[in-house]
């Protein structure tokens, strides 16, 4: 009974600090020369550096508005809500974080921007967030906030509703609250929509949960149309009480299944089976597509796209290739569907790629050294004659870079930190830039054949236009008019311009005539065309399949007799509906002449934010909770992290105060721990009986760290260095034996740790290859307990495996130590399958282990168990002791089956397995089992 009660115990504090991780999160700092800004409104803390004011004012008036509207579908009103802006991050994102609460944003927009300003998006995505959160701060759960603070919310949310309606809903929001939004772009629905004519639905559990052996459309696709589908046939409260119920009755097995059935009668596996038969009905199934020459691909051992198409010539191609087995490829594909590798890029910002005249270029993501929220953009250059590869760092922030003709100039579009938009022609090093009308976004530059003129997408609060700039005399003129549909892709072609556009709610290939004006429809693809390119006189594009984009090639004799005509909402018949029921008038957002008063943010004013207490002691950093309690305090420019509390170690049956303060708003970051209070062990006493005893012990430890990334292209490397000076007091109580030691140890220790790893797959165990180094030593200079020295160096390789995914490992150590009158713990590995090994100075270490994949499964049991893979892990591990009696060999063999896995419909992946091991020293197999959880990927 007792172990039975344990293992629920267990179970619980696994589930809660998986939820609990999720929320305290840390997505890095700005500079430490930032100065900061605040703009405080009824609703809203606008925090900002002093440059970005306004943008600061933009945001400030876009929450401010729709405020309301985003709040009333679910009848709740949220409390006073931080806003932080970044605007020196290259990759467009949000957060909505609800411990401690609070929006952050990076203000610069993708290229793939639909229509609508980047920070109108924001205002009713990430607000929404929000909103479902404090919709659940109601009931029992709210009763709870007094109990647990901000993360009460948090883990209800973690554990009773499913991520694709987190994301699903709030992807509804911006749909029906504008004439725009996800919901009416074509790229969005058309993975879901081929898979559903060409497969057919997965199982619920695999369309929310994902794959390794299939594409599964993300729970951003797949939860929208879920969430739409189901307001069109139960109306707008449909959801709410799925949330009701979550929030007042979280004691039930499936609060959330038991508010969908109060108003549809099933639960979420049947909501989601009926969404996907009323959309496969809607859809029509399977669509014929137009006659043009698809390129041939090799057979594919998984799910890939082709991006970027461009006709080298009469029967050769190049493009960006990814695939769920390996990582991005630029390759020249031949008509054969013969394939070339041409070079192995790093992060490609939308996948585009352009190619003239023997040369190729693309905007390469770079980060900062030390500032996560600071990174920039490269040029890179590729000549396909010769291999050669270039690097242009300008320490900008440039986008979709076209190149010229001849080859000789590249037009790129830019932003600043301040939030100005350019369209910026690089020659050589210099670069010249056109400032773009304010408030007009540009995207997708393209050159004219002549090079005088360049043609862009434009967004704004009207929607999306083209326009086109003279380089003669750098004035901008509109090509097509603004309107609430997507285009995107222009592309020169003699007189004319290609693009991507919307139609009957479908990407396809369109034709602009610059002469006439007129444009009309050239493709009719069955789930989707986008991407053209121009070249031997013909058009070569992509389409969407249920196996992933493909190449098409055709070639253009006139304008059809298709004229294109922006689509409206008749198109979308989901965003209507919900745009009804939310009452939205059409109306485009207004920016009224609001000034707003702003007022220093004082750094050293804001170091504390309390936001979450606890009955567990949740220690973050080592993704643990144990018993106890907790106070957890996350400034809101994360740079202060502060946790307190008592921690009760059930193994000793006592415990210790804690509290731990991290400061990571320097270059290097500081980091303070203290405990106090009681420790407890067993010693041998007379007749071999084991005999308790406690001790106090009080600790301090002080470090002072830096990570450095170091990262290019398709490598990913950096390192890390570390001091730390621990500071330990060991006292005796009555009943500690008087041999055991006592008094003060302070010690040193001293760390530096390199990596440098290939860039992985989806499906990849580990890279291709890698590199890492790390290097310790711990010694104890002051004090009176002397613990002597010890000297670590371990380092790993990684090398790539006999077979797509596996992955072999090659595992060195060394370590040497100069015990006093305590010995430190070993800082390298040691072999497998033994509990532990005589102490000796000199410790050699060797492993070889071997991964690979199994299958992919897919297998579920009801709502508990859900396997997405099943991989082997075979290994040999040889330790040797030196000077040290009983010393020698450890050596052991043993493999490894593990399984990935989700339990009970948890996003949080976790992995559970086997261990078989042979010791050869004691000539005994060893079992054990493997269980962790992969708290990043939650």
């Amino acid at each position: 009974m007792k172990k039975g009660f344990s293992a629920l115990i267990l179970t619980a504090l696994i589930i809660t600090s998986t939820a609990l991780h999720a929320q305290y999160y840390d997505i890095g700092q700005a500079p430490a020369r930032t100065r900061w800004m605040k703009i405080d409104t009824g609703n809203f803390s606008i925090i900002y550096p002093d440059f970005l004011h306004g943008k600061a004012r933009q945001t400030a008036v876009l929450f401010g508005t729709q405020t309301d509207a985003v709040a009333s579908g679910m009848q709740t009103v949220p409390r006073k809500t931080p806003i932080i802006l970044h605007p020196q991050s290259a990759i467009p994102n949000a957060f909505a974080i609800w411990a401690p609460r609070r929006i952050e944003l990076y203000t610069i927009p993708p290229q793939d921007n639909y229509a609508q300003p980047w920070l109108h998006q924001l205002a009713l995505h990430e607000y929404r967030h929000i909103v479902q959160l404090s919709k659940l701060d109601q009931g029992i759960t709210r009763f709870f906030g007094y109990l647990f603070g901000q993360q009460a919310a948090a883990v209800s949310t973690g554990l009773f509703v499913p991520s694709w309606f987190i994301e699903g809903d709030a992807v509804a929001t911006e749909t029906a609250l504008s004439n725009t939004g996800r919901g009416r772009v074509p790229s969005f629905n058309a993975p879901l929509r081929a898979l559903l004519a060409e497969k057919g639905a997965y199982s619920y559990p695999k369309a929310s949960l994902g794959s390794y052996r299939d594409f599964v459309p993300d729970i951003y696709t797949m939860g929208y149309h879920i969430i739409a589908a189901s307001r069109t046939l139960y109306g707008q409260a449909s959801w709410n009480e799925a949330l009701n119920s979550v929030a007042r009755k979280p004691w039930l097995i499936a609060p959330f299944n038991h508010g969908l059935k109060s108003f549809s009668g099933l639960n979420k596996k049947g909501i989601y089976r009926q969404s996907m038969a009323y959309l496969d009905s809607l859809w029509q199934g399977k669509q014929p597509s137009d006659e043009a020459t698809r390129v041939k691909h090799t057979n594919s051992q998984s799910y890939t796209n082709y991006h970027s198409p461009q006709q080298l010539n009469d029967s050769t191609f190049i493009s960006l290739k990814t695939s769920l087995h390996d990582i991005p490829r630029i390759i020249k594909i031949h008509s054969s569907g013969r394939e070339e590798v041409l070079h192995t890029p790093g992060y490609i910002f939308d996948n585009r790629i352009s190619c003239s005249n023997g040369l190729l270029v693309w905007s390469e993501y770079r980060p900062h050294v030390r500032w996560a929220t600071v990174s920039y953009t490269d040029l890179v250059y590729l000549n396909t004659k010769t291999g050669e590869v270039s690097r242009k760092a300008f320490r900008k922030r440039l986008y979709a870079p076209a190149l010229s003709p001849d080859g000789e100039k590249t037009a790129a579009a830019e932003t600043d930190e301040t939030g100005k938009y350019y369209i910026t022609v690089i020659q050589s090093d210099t670069l010249n830039r056109f400032i773009v009308p304010e408030n007009v976004f540009p995207s997708f530059p393209s050159w004219s054949e002549d090079m005088r003129r360049i043609a862009f997408i434009g967004t704004s609060e009207s929607g999306k236009a083209m326009y086109m700039l003279d380089l003669d005399n750098g004035t901008i003129s509109l090509l097509l008019p603004c309107a609430f549909a997507e285009i995107s892709e222009p592309y020169f072609a003699d007189k004319v311009i290609l693009f991507t556009a919307s139609v009957r709610a479908k990407s396809q290939i369109c034709l602009l005539d610059i002469s006439s004006g007129e444009a009309s429809v050239v493709t009719s693809s069955a789930y989707g065309a986008f991407a053209p390119s121009y070249s031997h006189n013909r058009l070569t594009y992509l389409e969407y399949t249920a196996g992933g984009t493909r190449i098409a090639n055709r070639p253009i004799n006139q304008l059809t007799n298709q004229p294109y005509i922006p689509d409206t909402d008749h198109s979308w018949p989901l965003a209507r509906t919900l745009s009804r029921q939310e009452n939205f008038d059409g109306k485009p957002f207004g920016m009224p002449e609001t000034d707003f008063t702003s007022k220093r943010y004082r750094k050293a004013s804001h170091l504390f934010g309390i936001h979450s207490w606890a009955p567990l002691y949740i220690d973050i950093g080592g993704e643990t909770a144990r018993p106890g309690f907790a106070v957890m305090s996350q400034n809101l420019l994360s740079t202060m992290f502060i946790t307190a509390g008592y921690d009760y170690n059930t193994a000793e049956d006592a415990g210790m105060f804690r509290a731990s303060a991290a400061w990571k708003g320097w270059f290097p970051e500081l980091r303070l721990t203290a405990s106090h209070g009681l420790r407890a062990s067993e010693y041998s006493g007379d007749n071999y009986q084991r005999k308790r005893f406690t001790w106090g012990e009080t600790n301090l430890d002080l470090s002072i760290s830096q990570a450095l990334n170091l990262s290019r292209g398709s490598v990913n490397s950096g390192l890390f260095g570390e001091i730390t000076h621990n500071y330990s007091q060991v006292r005796h109580l009555p009943g500690t034996p008087d041999r055991f030691m006592k008094g003060i140890l302070s010690g040193m220790s001293y760390r530096f740790f390199g990596y440098s790893y290939q860039r992985q797959a989806y499906r990849d165990l580990a890279p291709d290859f890698g590199l890492n180094l790390d290097i310790r030593f711990r010694h104890s200079p002051f004090g009176e307990i002397n613990a002597g020295n010890i000297f670590g160096i371990q380092s790993q390789l990684f090398l790539q495996g006999f077979a797509p995914n596996h992955s072999i490992s090659v595992y060195g150590a060394f370590q040497l130590a100069d015990p006093g009158d305590y010995r430190y713990a070993n800082l390298i590995s040691i072999s497998r399958g033994y509990t532990t090994i005589p102490f000796g100075e000199k410790l050699i270490s060797w492993k070889a282990a071997y991964r690979l994949p199994l299958f992919y499964p897919d297998f579920q049991v009801g709502g508990l168990l859900y396997i997405k893979r099943v991989r082997a892990n075979a290994f040999y591990d040889f330790t040797e002791v030196r000077e040290s009696p009983g010393g020698g060999h450890f050596n052991a063999a043993g493999l490894d089956l593990i399984s990935d896995l989700h339990l009970f419909g948890l996003s949080t992946p976790v992995s559970a397995g086997i261990r078989s091991v042979y010791t050869f020293r004691e000539a005994t197999p060893v079992f054990g089992f493997l269980f962790s959880i992969n708290f990043y990927e939650y």
